[in-house]
This record gives C-alpha cells, structure tokens and sequence, in this order.
C-alpha cells in the first residue's frame, strides 16, 4: 500500500503485518495465552535510556518475531516550514501509568522499522515529525512478550481526553489530548489516517492488538492513538 505525500516510510509495516511475533528462543518460556506473546507495534516504518512502566518488563531483545510486510509501505514526510523543535526523549501516559525513554526508531534493510531493543521501551519514528511540529508524529511500543505485557500492553483502555505527555531533549514538554482509539486489522491499516498530512502538530500511538494468530506468528490488528496538540 503506497501512499504519498506526508507519510512516514514503511512504519507501516511493522505495525501493520508484520513483526508482531513470537519471540526468541533465548526468551522466557512462553505462557500459553496470546496475551503473553512477544509482540510489538509491528509495522514496516518510516525511517528514522531504559523506560519504566507501571509494569516494567525484561529487556530481550527482538530476535525474528520481526518480519517486513510487503507492500505496505509510507514516504517520508515533507519537511514543514517553521522552527524544529527537538527530539522526543521521553513518554509519559498518565492513564495507563507508563512512562517510557524513547530511542530512535529506524528502516532496516528490507524497509522494514527496526523495533525497540526492549520490550518495555517505545520509539519514535526518527525521520519522521517530531512531536510538536506540523505533521503526525509518531510512537510506537510492544504489547507484550514472553514474560508478560510490553510497554503499550493497555493502549487500547486510552479514551478520549485523556494526555500523552512527551519530553523533550532540550528540557521542554509538549501535550497532546486523545481525540480516538481505533482498532484495524493489519491487512487494512489506514495509512492515510495514520501518516498523512495535517495543518497542525498530531501525534499517533501504535502496538498490536486483537487475536494472536498461531499461524502466521503476529497479531491480527492494530491499536492506535490519535492525538492533538492540547492548547
């Protein structure tokens, strides 16, 4: 799926089809429900300090659950005129108690995003908008792995009006107010929803959700947050 415009590389995949598998072999053994899967928000994206969660986890880091999705790819964003603000260093999501260092989040060599190193850290797509800047920003987390859930295992109990906080490196915050929680299956992400053009700073969440398909080793869905600048 092509998109053009302000879309962010193949984020897209990782959080659409693909990644969201079972996790390495080196991992604690596994539970035998889908909610203690290794997963991840696991699209292929854009290209481009330890977290901690009101339930911080293991640090495993992703081995094959990690696949391309083909297809399903978005471009990068055009640059937005105007100062850039800088980069995210961290998430805060009062609801849900988590609060999460954030690394960088890149394209792998089959333009697939690279997953956080930790099931309990997210990411921010790096060459993507920043958040506070014109465009959908965007961050993406695991749901669970074998040892139980991930940094974005309750994405899904956000509402509308609830805050994401994100620090910066520079020192300054920004906050975003929820405005929806979708969920979409994998095989018909909207890209154009979740990557396009925006007048103004948004800021999109992403994990896997929905049933654990033995199978094809990944998540059927998708969870995402949309959200605005809150003035």
């Amino acid at each position: 799926m092509k998109v053009s415009g302000a879309l962010v590389p193949l984020l897209c995949a990782w959080l659409l089809t693909g990644g969201c598998g079972n996790a390495p072999a080196d991992a604690p053994a596994p539970q035998t429900t889908p909610a203690t899967r290794a997963v991840s928000a696991s699209p292929t994206a854009p290209p481009g300090g330890s977290a901690t969660t009101s339930s911080s986890r293991g640090t495993t880091t992703p081995g094959p659950v990690w696949s391309a999705v083909p297809g399903q790819v978005a471009v990068p964003p055009t640059p937005s005129p105007g100062a850039r603000h800088a980069e995210p260093a961290l998430v805060t999501i009062p609801a849900l108690g988590v609060r999460s260092d954030l690394e960088r989040l890149t394209i792998g060599p089959n333009g697939e995003l690279t997953p956080p190193r930790a099931f309990d850290r997210a990411g921010w797509y790096a060459a993507g908008v920043r958040p506070g800047n014109t465009g959908p920003a965007v961050i993406a987390g695991h749901v669970d792995s074998e040892s139980g859930p991930a940094v974005f295992a309750e994405l899904g109990r956000l509402r509308k009006g609830d805050e994401i906080h994100v620090g910066r490196t520079d020192g300054t915050r920004v906050l975003f107010e929820v405005d929806a929680v979708r969920t979409a299956a994998k095989a018909d992400f909207p890209t154009g929803d979740v990557y396009g053009a925006t007048p103004d700073a948004q800021l999109r969440l992403i994990t896997c959700g929905g049933r654990f398909d033995d199978e094809r080793g990944h998540y059927t869905d998708n969870v995402i947050v949309f959200a605005s600048l809150k003035p």
